[in-house]
């Protein structure tokens, strides 16, 4: 009674499978599901249970009692269909289709993308030590000192640093159309929004009825040009006033841009900073002096500004990755990083203090809607996740227990005071999402230094790497239990479980549409 399987793949890595089912197979299932439903039914005559199976066939009907042994009989047939071809699945099946006489089951199965990436080791990239400038300490602890200022109203024109309460709107000059355009540019029909009146909405920067700035260009996004004009400025006062954005302006929105300001100043007062000293390190903490406060604030900086770089580094190998990459997978992988950002989305808006359902009706916008919104990024993702993971993996990068115990040495040092705190860091980060997330982060760290070691020329033989990776692999193979975790992916694998539930959950999904 050995099932008849015939797969055939199509092109977007997935697996069309078709299963044809002995008719002995099914008589003999449609027997135990008799001898099942015996045992509920009643038949004058005969005890519950004891019911003559020709007898119950009459009873309950041929087709439907094949039916309800088809069901029965379907996970055990889809299971023995796959440990027979023993498929790459990605994600659960599809149940496309049946046909009950004779018994002809399709399923769609996706499958594990596949990656292939180009030469990238002939890439190469001048790698920039990462300094922090002493303007960048010296305008953090202008941040410092903002925090802990004091407020005083003051009856008098705006100076220079000053805080000023502001209310009115800005918007930037509209950029002249050529000649040409202008001429022949036909008049909105009516009921119809004209493109101008879209334009001047676009073109407003600044709208509001109270807003409060400081006078100081380093911390005024319109710079010396805005300050100007409302410097000599007194409550009450009203003011109509243009500012031309340079060239080189941080915001290209902006740069080159003309801009007219309507501003009424609501409030002024006047800024106490306390001095540089000791005493301001006081107040931030720990800092017994202000050395002390700024060695910590050059060392954060740092941190960040490394972490930064790093990031840019793997996203710019990334892109170079996808350029020369090849990349095929099933619909299913997309689906399945869209129900991520849609689950995301969810708890960001349950955590407003929104439900889900009310989100939907204010927005107008159905889920349906919400996850085509979605797709586009979604793909995007995918395919820069499978790109890096794929690096990784031709790359050869494992991570040990060695490599576990020693970030968690790292984390919980800190807390050698406090024994108990310590141990409760170790069990958080030795499983479930501690686990997880600091796997990621050494696995992060390990790719960006073979990114490092590519880009510079620097980067290990393959051969080698091959050979460490088998001889690691048939060692952990001798010791029980094995000595190396795995390596953590970066887009989602199928589970163990997937196989023996695909159909389960086909089945729900066929009955919601």
């Amino acid at each position: 009674m050995t099932l008849k399987i015939q797969t055939e793949q199509d092109d977007k890595r997935q697996l069309l499978m078709t299963i044809e089912v002995p008719e002995e197979r099914i008589e003999k299932q449609m027997r135990e599901t008799a001898r099942k439903l015996a045992k509920d039914i009643h038949i004058p005559g005969f005890r519950k249970g004891k019911v003559p199976y020709p007898v119950l066939l009459k009873r309950v009907g041929r087709d439907a009692l094949r039916t309800e042994a088809v069901e029965d009989m379907l996970q055990s047939v889809f299971t023995e269909a796959l440990d027979e071809i023993d498929p790459e699945i990605y994600a659960p099946a599809n149940f496309d289709d049946m046909e009950m006489e004779p018994l002809v089951l399709k399923f769609t199965i996706p499958l594990s993308p596949e990656v292939t990436l180009g030469n990238y080791r002939e890439l190469r990239k001048e790698i920039e030590p990462v300094v922090i400038a002493a303007e960048a300490v010296d305008e953090a602890l202008e941040r410092i000192r903002t925090r802990h200022q004091s407020l005083e109203d003051v009856e008098r024109a705006v100076e220079a640093g000053d805080m000023v309460t502001l209310s009115g709107k800005g918007e930037l000059v509209p950029v002249e159309k050529e000649a040409t355009e202008a001429e022949t540019e036909e008049p909105a029909a009516e009921g119809e929004t004209a493109e101008s009146d879209t334009i001047a909405e676009d073109n407003v920067i600044f709208n509001t009825e109270s807003v409060e700035f400081i006078m100081d260009p380093k911390q005024l996004f319109w710079g010396e040009g805005f300050i100007s004009n409302v410097v000599g400025m007194s409550a009450g006062d009203e003011k109509t006033f243009t500012v031309n954005f340079p060239q080189e302006f941080e915001e290209e929105d902006l740069a080159g841009r003309e801009a007219t300001f309507t501003v009424t100043v609501l409030n002024v007062r006047s800024r106490n900073l306390p001095p540089l000293d000791d005493e301001l390190a006081k107040l931030e903490g720990t800092f017994e002096t202000l050395d002390e406060l700024r060695d910590s604030i050059q060392k954060e900086l740092q941190t960040n500004a490394e972490g930064e770089a790093k990031n840019a580094l793997i996203e710019g190998m990334i892109d170079d990755l996808l350029k020369d990459a090849t990349l095929v997978y099933p619909p299913a992988a997309v689906e399945n990083e869209v129900d991520g950002m849609v689950e995301n989305f969810k708890n960001q808006v349950t955590r407003a203090g929104w439900t889900w359902e009310d989100f939907l009706k204010l927005q107008t916008v159905s889920e349906e809607k919400l996850r085509e919104n979605f797709r586009e990024s979604a793909e995007t993702q995918l395919k820069r996740q499978l790109a890096l993971r794929q690096f990784i993996f031709d790359e050869k990068l494992r991570i040990t227990d060695a490599d576990i115990d020693a970030a968690i040495d790292e984390r919980v040092a800190q807390f050698s005071d406090n024994e108990a705190l310590q141990k409760g860091m170790r069990d958080y980060y030795h499983q479930g999402q501690g686990f997880e997330m600091l796997s990621s982060e050494v696995l992060m760290n390990k790719a960006y230094a073979r990114i490092e070691a590519v880009l510079t020329g620097n980067a290990p033989d393959l051969a080698e790497l091959e050979a460490e990776a088998q001889a690691a692999e048939a060692e952990v193979e001798m010791v029980e239990g094995g000595a190396e975790t795995a390596v953590p992916d970066t887009t989602p694998e199928p589970e163990a479980e997937v196989a023996e539930t695909a159909v389960t959950e086909a089945s729900e999904e066929d009955e919601v549409e």
